[in-house]
């Protein structure tokens, strides 16, 4: 009987020798063939932006810059009124192969997760992207439990194993935008989290103080990795124009890395810990992020050169003739990664955040959030 069992199964060397690479949905952002948790406090615009992902998925186009895969997608809906999506729909434009499943679908409801109609998500085109909005309301059992949140998170990874990639729209604690809201088997049991976060930039290594009066000019959204990940970490910055959604914003580190560089030309070819110490000194950064920041532009605004024989580390900046040349040349830099496609040919040298456009309070989300320092959310 043990040999029997053992015949069965996969030895090393047939998994090693396997040739498997990773597939994107939407490129480096949505994994194909995996559980996607998307978390955000309520009224952040999750369904504004998995919409928008729908609309770019079933069309096969370029979503905010990055390559998608075309497939199908169901966008199964618990939450929103059918005058909402009739709105935003509009406003996002035309679209092929999106379908909605709604809770209030007159020919067919959507079958929640724990019901024992939920296997007629089985019977949906193979390989197709399924939206759940949201993971509370697709399902009846308590969220803070493991063995029923484990159950849950079980029915999807069948679906998911079938060759569907899924994405399911949640909540934050109470207490914290970082954090996912109810059991730990819920992030456990993901492939992917990322979260999306409303942040503030700083200026001159000050906190910019919004009051509730404000028009929040210097917001951003961060839409990224968080908590874990079983794929490539990767993040990006969003704005939100009310009339269109989502809109991709410039990562506002790269401002501070061009300071660096400019920095690095006054200075010339030098010693790292003197470069690292000036910069630190001069752009208010904590040694961390100045570390940090220096291995992030290795490469791309300076290149570095290990003296031996005096145990010493010389930094030299590369030479643009501008560094408008260099946005110029290179894909706008929104995130920890290059972007493979130009963002709708945008892919001139970014402007100022503070150039960015701003809406009204009201726009923008439906509730109160909490605003982190983007210093915090890029480490």
């Amino acid at each position: 009987m043990k040999t029997g069992i053992l015949s069965s199964l996969e030895p090393w060397e047939t998994i090693r020798a396997l040739e498997i690479s990773v597939e994107w949905i939407i490129d480096r952002l949505i994994p194909k063939g995996s559980i996607t948790l998307i978390f955000g406090k309520g009224g952040v615009g999750k369904t504004w932006l998995t919409l928008d992902m729908a609309r770019c998925i079933g069309s096969g186009t370029p979503y905010l810059g990055l390559s998608t895969v075309k497939s199908t997608v169901i966008f199964v809906d618990f939450e929103n009124p059918l005058a909402v999506l009739n709105i935003r729909t509009q406003k996002l434009g035309q679209a092929e192969n999106v379908h909605f499943w709604r809770a209030n679908n007159p020919n067919l409801k959507a079958p929640k997760l724990d019901k024992k109609d939920w296997e007629l998500y089985k019977q949906l085109p193979e390989g197709s992207v399924l939206i759940f909005d949201t993971l509370r309301a697709s399902q009846d059992r308590d969220e803070n439990a493991s063995d029923e949140m484990g159950l849950i998170l079980g029915r999807l990874k069948e679906l998911r194993d079938m060759g569907f990639t899924i994405i399911l729209l949640h909540h934050t604690a109470k207490n914290s935008d970082r954090v996912a809201k109810g059991s730990t088997a819920i992030v456990d049991l993901a492939d992917h989290i990322l979260g999306m976060t409303l942040v503030r930039k700083r200026k001159d290594g000050q906190e910019v103080i919004i009051d509730d009066e404000d028009t929040d000019e210097d917001l951003l959204y961060r839409l990224g990795m968080r908590e874990k990940t079983r794929f490539e970490p990767f993040h990006i910055y969003l704005t939100l124009n009310p009339d269109r959604g989502f809109e991709l914003a410039p990562d506002p580190q790269e401002n501070t890395l061009k300071d660096m560089h400019s920095i690095l030309e006054e200075m010339g070819s030098t010693k790292k810990t003197a470069f690292l110490g000036v910069c630190k000194e001069r752009l208010s950064l904590s040694r961390a992020r100045t570390s940090k920041l220096f291995e992030i532009g290795q490469g791309r605004f300076w290149r570095v050169e290990h003296l031996k024989a005096k145990n010493v580390h010389m930094v030299h900046p590369i030479q643009f003739s501008s560094l408008s040349s260099l946005y110029s040349a290179e894909k706008l830099k929104n995130s920890n990664s290059d972007f493979r496609n130009d963002y709708e040919g945008k892919n001139s040298e970014p402007s100022d955040i503070k150039e960015l456009s701003s809406f009204p309070k009201g726009l923008l989300k439906t509730e109160k959030q909490d605003v982190l320092e983007v210093d915090e959310v890029i480490g």
